[in-house]
């Protein structure tokens, strides 16, 4: 492993002084009298199958394979058959046939660079990307990808070669002043339904468990579900004998406190999971509980059984037992506080109410509750709780998909009932980014703590850990929720849906893969500390209390690339000496690594394919006291429920991934009047003209061009037109790469849909803005006469004295991150370079110490 780390180390120092690693031909702008294959990702290649279906297949089967790329003068290409008139188009809503007709938008796409000559296709009649849902020989390929995913991505090559397996290069900037409204409360986990097992364990191997769950050097979990069981009808009159050994197992057959409505407590009940819970109570005296049911007991259901009703889809409860359900809830909050002097924070009725898997004969404790069944039990156990004397509150809803938990919310706040509950909880097996964003929204403006209370995911080996991971970074970066609440700790069947695996029969255990991924989050940022928004959905990061420490997790998925991270940390008043990196993949489990470089200001480090890694960095800083973005100063701006990047494209406006370096994603701000103008390094200001559409222009017009910024919540900001008092919005309430922005009124269309109209202000990396850096050499003028002429794409360079000196001179470019991004050596008197628009700075010169020629150049 120390060669690997090595060798590793050399290549990152490689990489960010700016040399290349082999050559990779950077075919971004075919031509259309050459021939071409396009390599996917998976090394297979864009095909036309027999029955005229875009697919991908190995190089030389069966099917056609070679391709014409005919532009058609507005920056789109029709994708043909070499010697056909067939061209690759959208058919329908996602899939892509080679049809005769090559008119059509569908039949477009525009060819983006992702990085040196890997590029990814984007049709223009629905701004979706070309790409598949599996990289194996046959898979069909599909005109609706988001662009965001290695199968998404392509090569355009003159001959079949190697899909290039380049580095992911992230570089952006970690501002200490901008952190989330609300500090984290921890990491947790439920006890339902491990507890109910290991809680029978041998002494020494329940607190050897535990230790590795809630000690600063295990998990360093604190906040822990307790689940308040039911019970099924001891004598199995309306359901099978331990029906739910047939599903979740043994382990989920929870005891009741209560056999019927006459029958009195039996509080020796559930003395398994009762165990654990104070053994926690005891190792980790700061630790947070709550108490939430899967079920009512037996006797107040329709069906009689505690798995759930039948039809599945219909509540359980019978509403003349909401009054002895809500008694119960609070019997057993109330029988801890005073056997115990344990205090829940919360008590949650419901799990997952709407949904239609909660069946009788099921395979776990469920109860199906309409949402309007929630609001009416909510307004009877209420009034309960609050007359128990407890500090306890309310936790709703629990729905297993955010969507659904936005719905509950809102109906919750028009029926009035917002205000019975003290905190909002949501799980996220099913969870898009819109309804994140959405559910943060809704708890910010009724100032309700949130948190994503249950989450598990399938999957195998380490890549099925880190696409949890990945889903874990994505609650946080969009829900932000005050605390993170794993499904299980201990599983017997897999290791996906745990972090130790074991026997609960034969208490054997043993911690998995997934045991340290998690571990590079939880032991690291913990409670009191604060996220920081950063534009990278790849990472998470966050301060101490005190401000001393800041923490930086980074994810790699991909299979085959290294991820290599440039982080600009020149808004910390100092960075001290001791910085520390944890890593965790294939090889290592939290293993302390230092492929990483501290460098002006600067730090660099590397992940390999399929791994996770922490850094530990003591950090001072001077917090900012201004919130609003400043005038003159270079700003991402992002969309609320996407994290992509406003855009200048044409006369219009999209969001698209961010693209350091890239002039059409950098906006200044200049006050004029009531309002400010708002352009982007390319000299483009953006433009409300009337229509829907968000357009750009070169030209100054104080009537259409004022802005109003408005700071909503979580400190995301409401960008309206003065002329119209419309908000900047994504056009119908899409977030991938590619969207639209349009002018819509901020509150039409649900409270919801305000977050497609929010947006947030982000500090680009120094250097994409200064060019003051070492990394740059000086511009000035020189002897050497060259003459620049700049088009979209393309710069040329013409060199009247070449060749007359008997002198070799070197061309460099280099982006403003300082990244060299070409090299060579001038052949002739003229030089022609096709390059993405942005900003370069060029450099001349005959040997090392000898600089000719250096200029800033804008490529459109």
């Amino acid at each position: 492993m120390r060669s690997f780390s090595l060798n590793l180390k050399i290549v990152l120092l490689l990489i960010f002084a700016g040399q290349s690693i082999g050559g990779i031909a950077q075919v971004i702008e075919p031509e259309s009298d050459k021939d071409y294959y396009l390599i996917h990702s998976g090394a297979c290649v864009l095909s036309r199958a027999d029955d005229g279906r875009a697919v991908v297949q190995t190089a030389g089967a069966t099917g056609t394979q070679v391709l014409n790329f005919v532009a058609d003068g507005r920056g789109y290409y029709t994708v043909k058959l070499k010697d056909r008139r067939e061209y690759m188009a959208l058919s329908g809503s996602w899939n892509t046939y080679f049809v005769s007709d090559s008119t059509a938008d569908a039949a477009k796409y525009a060819v983006e660079e992702v990085r040196k000559g890997i590029v990814r296709l984007r049709c223009k009649a629905n701004r979706k990307y070309l790409g598949t849902d599996n990289s194996t020989a046959g898979s069909h390929v599909y005109s609706d990808k988001s662009g965001s995913d290695e199968r998404h991505y392509w090569l355009i090559s003159e001959e079949i070669r190697e899909f290039p397996v380049d580095a992911d290069s992230l570089y952006y900037l970690i501002n200490p002043s901008d952190a989330f409204s609300k500090s984290f409360e921890g990491w947790g986990v439920s006890l339902c339904w491990w507890a109910n097992m290991c809680g029978r364990w041998e002494e020494n191997k329940i607190d050897e468990i535990i230790d590795w769950l809630v000690s600063p050097e295990g998990l360093n979990y604190r906040i822990f579900r307790y689940n308040i069981g039911g019970g099924d009808d001891p004598l199995n009159r309306n359901c099978d004998p331990h029906h739910m050994a047939l599903g979740k197992g043994l382990r989920a057959e929870m005891e009741g406190f209560k056999d019927s409505a006459d029958a009195p407590y039996d509080w020796s009940r559930d003395a398994a999971q009762r165990k654990i819970m104070l053994k926690i109570r005891e190792k980790r005296p700061d630790a947070v509980f709550e108490a939430f049911s899967n079920s009512p007991p037996w006797y107040m259901t329709y069906s009689g059984c505690v798995a759930g009703n039948e039809p599945a889809g219909l509540d359980n409860l019978k509403p003349e037992y909401y009054e002895a359900f809500a008694t119960y809830l609070v019997d057993v909050c109330r029988f801890y506080k005073d056997s115990f002097d344990l205090e829940f924070k919360t008590l949650e009725p419901f799990n997952e109410p709407v949904t239609d898997y909660w069946g009788r004969n099921g395979g776990q404790e469920g109860c199906h509750f309409s949402t309007a069944s929630q609001i009416a039990f909510l307004r009877v156990l209420a009034p309960k709780l609050e007359a128990s004397g407890l500090n306890t509150v309310i936790s709703a809803s629990d729905e297993s998909y955010t969507d659904q938990s936005v719905r509950d919310f809102l109906a919750y706040r028009n029926g009035q009932v917002i205000a019975l509950t003290g905190q909002w909880n949501t799980h996220t097996y099913s969870a898009n980014n819109h309804s994140r964003a959405a559910l943060r929204e809704l708890a910010s403006a009724e100032d309700i703590t949130l948190w994503m209370s249950e989450v598990g995911a399938g999957g195998s080996g380490l890549a099925g850990n880190l696409s949890l991971a990945q889903k874990l970074i994505d609650d946080i970066r969009y829900i932000r929720p005050e605390a993170w609440i794993d499904w299980q700790y201990v599983e017997e069947n897999n290791d996906q849906w745990c972090t130790v695996r074991g026997s609960f029969q034969n208490q054997r255990y043993w911690k998995v893969k997934n045991f340290y991924v998690r571990r590079q989050f939880t032991q690291f940022i913990q409670a009191g500390w604060r996220f920081l928004n950063v534009p990278n959905n790849k990472m998470l990061s966050a301060l101490s209390p005190g401000g001393d420490s800041l923490i930086v997790v980074a994810l790699n998925t991909s299979t085959v690339r290294p991820a290599y991270h440039s982080i600009d940390l020149s808004l910390f008043d100092e960075i001290y000496r001791g910085i520390t990196m944890s890593r965790t993949s294939q090889s290592e489990n939290n293993q302390t690594v230092n492929d990483f470089v501290w460098r002006d200001s600067c730090l660099q480090f590397v992940l390999p394919p399929q791994s996770i890694g922490t850094l530990m960095i003591p950090v001072a800083f001077t917090p900012e006291t201004n919130t609003e973005p400043v005038s003159g100063r270079p700003y991402l701006i992002a969309s609320r429920c996407s994290g992509l990047m406003l855009q200048a494209e044409g006369d219009g406006v999209l969001i698209n991934d961010y693209r350091p370096a890239d002039s059409s994603q950098l906006w200044l701000l200049q006050k004029a009047g009531e309002g400010y103008t708002i352009g982007n390094l390319q000299g483009l200001r953006l433009n409300d003209d009337g229509s829907y559409f968000l357009k750009t222009t070169s030209t100054f017009d104080p009537n259409n061009q004022l802005f109003d910024l408005d700071l909503r919540n979580d400190n995301f900001f409401k960008i309206s037109s003065l002329s119209t008092g419309k908000a900047l919005d994504l056009q119908g309430a899409n977030y991938t790469p590619g969207t639209r922005v349009g002018l819509y009124g901020y509150d039409e269309g649900g409270a919801d849909k305000v977050v497609t109209r929010q947006w947030m202000f982000l500090r680009p990396p120094r250097r994409l803005s200064d060019f003051n850096t070492s990394l740059f050499p000086p511009e000035h003028e020189t002897a050497l006469e060259v003459q620049l002429s700049v088009a979209p794409g393309m710069v040329q360079l013409f060199c009247p004295s070449f060749g007359h000196d008997g002198k070799t001179y070197r061309l460099r470019l280099f982006n403003l991150s300082g990244i060299m991004v070409r090299e060579s050596r001038l052949n002739s008197a003229i030089t022609r370079l096709s390059l993405p628009e942005g900003f370069y700075l060029l450099s001349i010169d005959a040997g090392a110490e000898e600089k000719i020629f250096v200029q800033k150049i804008i490529v459109p």
